[in-house]
Parts: structure tokens; sequence; C-alpha cells
């Protein structure tokens, strides 16, 4: 569950805030206002237990740069505001999305879902043994590595592929790849996969099939997957 708070001057804004999220599952709005040194207060006494905020930039007593400052928020934000000028100096505060008003329904869930994916952190001291704990929204859910049957880098984010799930994590191939020391299963096949031989059915030079998936094989990872298994 998503314990949401809206910051914003502008009522018929947070009426339809209030509306979508009341209508979106895994989201629950547990405060909403107007006045920004209200809003502060409540975001320095109950910071601990808010997933995401809902921020309007300008604001009459303090506009929200100023707001987030001195909560020293540092959970998942969403920028709202009229001034598409705002959008550049919203992600310079790590908003994980800027919404523009006026915003539909499709616009709002499509930042609920890019909060969501960027809220998923793997805990740099879960890793213990043969599983680690990984953060999906308030939960930490532990992960076999036995399960896992390949990640995938994009930029600064991995996608885990395990047998009944998916999650993605904000790191990068080579920072996981140091988290798998002793796991030998595991294999590097090119600069942005690395794959639980496990699961490897064939491949070929160029291509390799995990679990169904189709993962190209890098030129400098070659050598290094043959001599990983055993030949008749």
């Amino acid at each position: 569950m998503l314990n949401c708070v809206v910051i914003d001057d502008d009522p018929a804004s947070i009426e339809v805030l209030s509306f979508y999220l009341s209508k979106t599952k895994g989201t629950e709005l547990k405060a909403s206002f107007t006045d920004a040194i209200e809003g502060l207060n409540y975001l320095i006494e109950n910071k601990s237990g808010i997933d995401l905020i809902f921020l309007d930039i300008e604001l009459p007593e303090m506009n929200g740069f100023e707001l987030l400052k001195h909560s020293q928020y540092t959970g998942s934000l969403i920028i709202i505001s009229a001034n598409h000028q705002n959008a550049i100096s919203a992600f310079e505060t790590n908003a994980c999305f800027y919404l523009p008003k006026p915003f539909s329904y499709d616009h709002f869930l499509k930042g609920i879902e890019k909060c969501k994916e960027t809220s998923m952190r793997v805990d740099p001291d879960s890793f213990s043994g043969d599983f680690i704990f990984v953060k999906d929204d308030r939960i930490f859910k532990k992960v076999l590595f036995s399960d896992i049957h390949y990640c995938e880098g994009k930029g600064d984010y991995i996608n885990i592929k395990c047998s009944n799930q998916s999650f993605v994590i904000k790191s990068t191939i080579s920072n996981f790849l140091d988290k798998l020391i002793g796991h030998s299963e595991f294999i590097q096949v090119h600069r942005s996969w690395v794959i639980n031989l496990k699961f490897l059915t064939d491949f070929d030079n160029d291509t390799a099939v995990v679990s169904g998936k189709i993962v190209p094989i890098g030129a400098k990872y070659r050598d290094q997957l043959k001599n990983s298994v055993k030949f008749l």
C-alpha cells in the first residue's frame, strides 16, 4: 500500500487527486494540504509513514523546493504543476514523475506505476547466503538466488526474472555481480545480461536460451560461457 500525501494550493487539483487515489488499488490518501506550512509540519512529524507525495511547486508561503529542503523528505515524489517550465527543475529534486496540470487518470496512473518501479530497492546489507531481500513497495521480499533465472541491465536498473515474478531494481549489472560472489551458477554473457546456468537450455555463438528467453551473447563473454559448462 502506498501511503500518499497531496500538497497543493489548488483545491480542485486536490479533489481530482483524491478521487483518482480512491479508485486506484494499492494507494491511500493519508492527508492533503492547501497550506504549505501545514504540509511541512505534517511531513516532519510523519515522513517515515509516507511513501509518496504529490507536490505543487508554486505555493504561496514557500515553494515546493523549499518545502522539500526543510522537511528532509527522501521518499517517492511526484511533482504537479500548471507551469511547464517547472519540468526540468522537478527532476532536479529526484522526483520520479512530473505531472503537468490538467492531468488525466491515465497520466496519473503512469506516475503511480513509475514510482512503484523506482521505489523497489535492494538493501545493500540484505545479501546473505543463498538469498537476498528486495524491497517491493513497503515489503521486503525474500528471493532465493536459486530462483533467479536471469538479470537484464537497463541503464541504472536491473530486471531480475524469477520463477513466478520479476523485480525492477535500481542497480547495475556490475554492482549486482558483486553480490553474486560465491555463486558460480551465475555468469555474465553480455554487458547487459547475467544468466543462471541452471536455467540455460541451449546456446550458439551469438545467443543463449534461458527459460525460453533468447539472450544475446557478447563476443568477449563467449569463451567464458563455454568454459563454464561441460561438453561430451
